[in-house]
């Protein structure tokens, strides 16, 4: 039902106040914590890589820093997988059913958030929606419901010729109402803390891969396969292939603290090529992947990355060193 924001119910607002406030305890506990743990943590590699999808299953921006917030990357002003594409039906439109949306580049420029693709005029939207003065309806969203808010004609007409089927633009953000990590529901052990939040990401806000995981794999495939392909946010240059599945934190430099949730467990997406939006015929790297990464309690699923919440923000860039607490 389409309403406007102030006629969102008084559950989703307290909710919203208990999310916001399990982040901010989680927040003043961590930073007490931090000096007790720095000793334990061990250097493991450097940042090779940031990388911001603002709009979910869409073109990746890639920056030399960014500011690590609770709710994913953000840079020049752009949150990572703040927007999201739906059908008519207000399904979720993504990558695994539409590979093409790859294509679809964003950029910042002048306050806005600029969307390209190929035979399409540039689309420009607000980087900070008016949600006080949009249109807004709930969403359920892997379990849990949400606000968001629709971008308006403009962008529904133009997603829509894009895709060449009904489709929308849709947008979110910590002033509407935030997605509660910590009571997602698992089919196995929900390893998230209090206070653990995202918008439109799959789980955590936060995916974390390794440059010697990466080298492991393309070693293997006649076709090499780019970190883009796992739409990870941080790549770590590291040495050790998989030696992500045993970290249990990770800090940035000085500043920001990461703590582990799961596994990444990996589906058709990755065999999408983020330059030309086509499948892999393949079905590479996820065949190769099948062989040798299943773990269980994680099913049929190969693994692959690190999803990760973000306890502490902070500036973190390029080059910075990467240090780890293992199991």
């Amino acid at each position: 039902m389409l309403q406007l924001l102030s006629d969102v119910d008084g559950t989703s607002a307290q909710l919203m106040s208990a999310v916001v406030f399990g982040a901010f305890a989680k927040l003043v506990g961590m930073a007490m914590v931090r000096r007790s743990h720095k000793s334990r943590f061990q250097q493991v590699g450097t940042v090779a890589h940031l990388y911001i999808y603002p709009v979910k299953s869409c073109g990746v921006l890639e920056t030399p820093d960014a500011e690590c917030t609770a709710v994913g990357l953000q840079s020049d002003g752009l949150t990572d997988r703040h927007w999201m594409v739906l059908d008519e039906h207000d399904r979720v439109i993504s990558m695994d059913t539409e590979p093409t949306l790859t294509l679809i580049k964003p950029f910042s420029f002048n306050g806005n958030i600029r969307l390209q693709a190929p035979g399409m005029p540039s689309l420009d939207l607000p980087q900070k929606l008016d949600v006080n003065h949009s249109v807004i309806f709930y969403k359920k969203y892997y379990e849990q419901t949400i606000p968001v808010a629709h971008c308006g004609q403009e962008a529904e007409n133009w997603i829509t010729k894009f895709l060449k089927k009904p489709a929308k633009l849709v947008f979110s953000c910590p002033e509407l109402g935030l997605r509660d990590v910590y009571s997602r529901l698992r089919q196995w052990d929900n390893t998230s803390r209090q206070g653990d939040v995202s918008v439109f990401a799959y789980l955590t806000s936060y995916m974390v891969i390794t440059t010697e995981s990466l080298r492991h794999i393309n070693s293997q495939l006649a076709t090499p396969v780019s970190p883009v392909n796992f739409r990870p946010n941080i790549v770590v240059e590291n040495s050790i292939p998989f030696d992500e599945d045993c970290w249990k934190e990770m800090r940035i430099g000085d500043q920001s603290l990461f703590h582990s949730v799961e596994p990444c467990r990996r589906c058709v997406v990755t065999t999408v090529d983020p330059n030309t939006g086509e499948y892999n015929k393949e079905k590479q790297p996820l065949a190769l992947l099948k062989s040798f990464r299943c773990r269980s309690p994680y099913g049929t699923a190969p693994i692959f990355g690190l999803y990760v919440s973000n306890d502490i923000p902070g500036h973190i860039k390029v080059g910075d060193s990467v240090y780890v607490m293992k199991d």
